[in-house]
């Protein structure tokens, strides 16, 4: 993931200023800019000497073969060429190379090769050290991304509930519908018996569980629902691979994401990394291709198991399977025309918007701080349900626009070849969830929750087992919930004062 360099060269069109202020606004240093514009000066001033060089050579290739032709072999005894010729090298032109004989022109010749290897090496790890903080510069944040580092600053965009459709935010503070009511999904999940956690976390470690009986006809049926109604909007399902060569993985994500974020498989020297979402692969999907104006855009609906280590989330969410290391996820994926992108950004959100408004989950839309946003992202929307017997929002679903910082690293180039003198174009690549289904059934389990089970909604039937096709049963009420919870609790902290 990468900026274009012509961004940071003012002699190409581009605007530092314009960096600065994104990087600003991300509260990121800004100083990294002027740094990659110095080491790129460098490069450029090592590429320009090789170009020279490169001229030298022929020149030089030339008078050879001139006193050759002239028979001018000169003193034999004179084999190189003075040495303040060869400390200034680079002002040799056709007419000083004439006064030297074969010998020495050979001289020159090997002398030009030397200094073209050292200037090329030094020139690779000018680029290798520029690129390296040019992959760590985040997308230009899009003018309308509300500037700040706290998401508390997030703008809502829209309110949405079943019986009110949208709403403003003082209307929104009256309805019954967004009150808080009821149980949290962590301990509904227990009273319906549709996971089993010790066993879970017995098998895994903290955050395993098992899925069970009702939700695995439940998530079954919500990745049927999604399926159906993104293929009815002409998005392609693509089942991707779990795991990544690095090489590719690093192209897709940031570093921060490989320690905080990733799973890796090693075996020997072969080091993979597990997906943290089908993002990543089809990002990947047209790695070094052309994509013609005609087939775009290019709409995948991804379905995938996921694996996050959740480091950066220590200590939250840690009961219930909102926030756990693998669950299965369904996301579009969209590459564009540059000139598209904006408009399909606002066109998967509103995808997603409808498949929440199929399940009558009432969500608010919000725009994300800049200070929040990864790299790869220009501007993002969450979608965030709610949550009723939490009493608050959580997110459901991320909206991203990356422009073309991911196919530039990619080389998902767009048109069919590079035209002369014409700059290369990239497509752009949005992305959107669309079900993280173990979170969308914790929202279904509060939002239907009665007082002896939990409604399946009406348009999730047609998919569900007769068993469950209308109602999900409680196998355990609150209070045993509660009671088997506080003896756990005991355990736990005679387990931890044990270990003090």
């Amino acid at each position: 993931m990468v900026l274009d360099i012509d961004l940071f060269r003012t002699e190409k069109g581009g605007n530092p200023d314009i960096i600065r202020a994104s990087q600003k606004a991300r509260y990121k240093p800004i100083e990294v800019v002027d740094e990659i514009i110095s080491k790129d000066s460098e490069w450029r001033r090592a590429r320009f000497q090789i170009d020279e060089l490169n001229r030298l050579k022929k020149i030089c290739s030339k008078a050879f073969i001139a006193a050759k032709k002239k028979n001018v072999e000169g003193d034999a005894s004179i084999v190189e060429a003075p040495s303040e010729v060869l400390n200034n090298i680079f002002s040799l032109n056709e007419g000083s190379l004439s006064d030297f004989n074969c010998q020495q022109l050979s001289h020159i010749s090997r002398h030009i090769d030397v200094v073209n290897k050292n200037i090329r090496e030094e020139m690779e790890q000018l680029e290798t050290s520029r690129d390296a903080i040019l992959k760590e510069i985040g997308n230009i944040v899009h003018s309308t991304v509300p500037v700040h580092d706290d998401e508390a600053f997030n703008r809502i965009e829209k309110i949405w509930t079943p019986d009110h459709g949208y709403v403003s935010e003082d209307e929104a503070k009256s309805l019954p519908a967004l009150a808080p009511k009821g149980h949290s999904h962590v301990d509904l999940v227990i009273m319906l018996e549709g996971a089993d956690l010790e066993r879970g976390a017995g098998v895994l470690g903290s955050r395993g569980y098992f899925l069970r009986g009702p939700l695995v006809a439940l998530q079954q049926a919500l990745v049927q629902l999604a399926l159906r109604m993104l293929v009815s909007k002409n998005y392609d399902p693509l089942y991707p691979p779990v795991m990544m060569r690095k090489d590719v993985m690093s192209q897709v994500a940031q570093l921060s994401q490989f320690d905080e974020e990733l799973y890796k498989v090693e075996d020997n020297e072969d080091v993979k990394y597990m997906i943290a979402t089908s993002e990543q692969p089809i990002a990947a999907f047209h790695r070094d291709e052309w994509i013609s104006r005609e087939a775009l855009p290019i709409k995948y609906a991804g379905i995938s198991s996921c694996f996050r280590k959740e480091a950066g989330s220590h200590g939250r969410d840690t009961r219930g399977i909102f926030r756990v290391h693998q669950f299965e996820k369904i996301e579009q994926f969209v590459l564009t025309a540059p000139e598209d992108s904006w408009r399909m950004h606002e066109e998967m959100l509103s995808v997603a918007e409808s498949f929440y408004q199929a399940l009558d989950i009432p969500y608010r839309v919000v725009n994300i701080v800049s200070g929040e946003l990864n790299n790869a992202a220009a501007k993002k929307y969450d979608l965030e349900g709610w949550f009723p017997g939490s009493g608050n929002f959580r997110e459901l679903v991320s909206c991203s626009n990356c422009l073309d910082y991911q196919s530039r690293r990619l080389k998902v180039r767009f048109g069919q070849t590079k035209r002369l003198d014409e700059a290369t174009e990239y497509v752009h690549m949005l992305n959107s969830t669309m079900c993280a289904l173990t979170r969308v059934m914790c929202i279904i389990m509060e939002t239907y929750q009665t007082e002896t089970g939990v409604e399946v909604p009406k348009i999730l039937r047609e998919f569900m087992p007769e068993k469950w096709n209308e109602f999900l049963p409680f196998v355990h009420t609150y209070e045993e919930v509660q009671a088997k919870e506080n003896i756990a609790a005991k355990k736990r902290g005679k387990g931890a004062a044990k270990n003090a």
